[in-house]
């Protein structure tokens, strides 16, 4: 009798060549959905995975109405009687006539104010110039051919509509023709922000140290680009300040220049390498990790997604820990912050224990290793978030931008836009209309800095 002696390095072999197997099918399948994606002709809104356990649809039950209050008698400017006799189908008489009552709210046709300014002008005999008055209505000294122009009102709605909301001047200008029956062109409007950014350029500066003297202050980064040059546009905003920044530069420099070198709060980044030469102290996005480890889980061994997933629940209990922190005691709420460090330790001395570890994993675990003091730190302050996603969401404003208007063409417009969207945002964000220091802005002939906390609150 014949007898097969099975070799133990034949045995490694098939089992690595069915991996390999499963692992060509895998990305045979996401090659596949990448090609069927590209000749789709509307984008896809959609999670990758759906959850098991859907969240109903609409607001919670119990929620206090969000109804829009009743005007009160004094407000009520003009009543209609709307009559009904009989059925407007069956043309007989109602019976049972009663009446109800409903308001409308709506806006006047918009009728432009055309101001007049008589300016008095005169020649100054010591400095020898030519002098006139200016009223501090006025947004332009300009005369002349030059002395037909808007007023405050107008030139910041148009900025804040461009700048904040994405909004071209082109179709600004389609919207006052219809509806203010105003006639402009795009060029009025980039003249006068250019005006109006050299005015709150100091108001600017003053931002700026706000942030820099911030606890707080969360960073990130987008592409942009400046007519054909390849550029970056920044945010640094913290609890109530918003700096936009473009620059061409996506290494350390930019944080350090607007930062500062005597920054001492808590930098909260995400995984760019510009960020690790930087002396602040820092705190590193768990979210990041979390998706990161998610989207390894299909392509590492059974044995790697077990240990993922713990890595996923020792996060999601960090956060939920962080979360609940007002139900412990200093004591009890250190000793499980304790727990939890220990628990992430032990997860990173079992990857050093693995013989071998797939490259996904082993990349994951040098960047773990490598910013281990920053994952954590939110445990122990409880000004730090978790995560950078308020960085992140401050930047979607300037991608709908950027997808609308496609960036800037110059480098003076690019400059523009990062004094201007600071200055709306930061005011959004404080619950100040930009409008109030736009107005005061454009009363200044020189610039001048504002005071935010000067503004009224809306």
């Amino acid at each position: 009798m014949s007898s097969t002696v099975s070799c133990p390095g034949c045995e490694v072999r098939d089992r690595r060549i069915a991996a390999l197997e499963v692992e060509i099918m895998k990305l045979r399948l996401q090659l596949e959905e990448l090609r069927r994606e590209q000749g789709r002709q509307a984008g896809r809104f959609r999670r990758r995975k759906t959850k098991k356990k859907r969240k109903k649809s609409g607001r919670p039950a119990g929620h206090p109405a969000a109804l829009r209050p009743a005007p009160a008698p004094e407000q009520v400017d003009r009543v209609i009687d709307v009559a009904c006799a009989e059925c407007p189908d069956c043309r007989v008489p109602l019976v049972d006539p009663g009446q109800v009552v409903q308001y409308q709210t709506d806006l006047p046709p918009i009728v432009p104010i055309v101001t007049q300014f008589n300016i008095e002008t005169g020649f100054c005999p010591c400095c020898r110039q030519r002098r006139q008055g200016r009223h501090p209505e006025q947004t332009s000294d300009g005369i002349g051919a030059a002395g037909n122009t808007f007023g405050p009102i107008v030139l910041s709605m148009a900025a804040e509509l461009k700048h904040r909301l994405g909004v071209p001047y082109r179709k600004i200008c389609d919207f006052l023709k219809t509806y203010c029956g105003l006639h402009a062109c795009p060029a009025t409007f980039v003249r006068a922000e250019q005006r109006l950014a050299d005015l709150a350029r100091p108001t600017y500066e003053l931002l700026l140290d706000a942030l820099r003297r911030a606890h707080v202050v969360h960073a990130d980064e987008t592409g942009w680009r400046i007519s054909n040059v390849n550029a970056w546009l920044w945010v640094f905003s913290s609890k109530d300040v918003t700096i936009y920044a473009i620059r061409r530069s996506r290494g350390h420099d930019v944080p350090e220049d607007i930062l500062g070198p005597d920054f001492d709060g808590y930098l909260i980044v995400d995984g760019l390498q510009s960020y690790d030469v930087l002396d602040y102290a820092k705190g590193r996005c768990n979210a990041h990790i979390l998706r990161r480890a998610k989207d390894l889980i299909d392509s590492v061994p059974a044995r790697e997604q077990r240990h993922l997933q713990r890595l996923i629940r020792l996060l999601q209990k960090a956060m939920d820990l962080a979360q609940r922190r007002a139900e412990f005691t200093p004591t009890s709420y250190a000793r499980h912050v304790q727990r939890i460090e220990d628990r992430f330790d032990d997860w990173l001395e079992t990857n050093n224990r693995r013989r071998t570890l797939s490259p996904e994993l082993e990349r994951l675990d040098m960047h773990l290793r490598k910013h281990r003091g920053e994952w954590l730190v939110f445990l122990h302050d409880a000004e730090v978030p978790p995560t950078n996603n308020h960085a992140e969401q401050m930047l979607r404003p300037a991608v709908i931008t950027r997808k609308v208007g496609g960036c800037n063409k110059t480098l003076l417009g690019a400059m523009v836009h990062g004094i201007l969207s600071s200055l709306m945002v930061t005011c959004h964000r404080q619950g100040k209309r930009f409008l109030d220091l736009a107005r005061q802005l454009w009363r200044s002939s020189q610039p001048q800095p504002i005071d935010l906390a000067t503004l009224a609150t809306t």
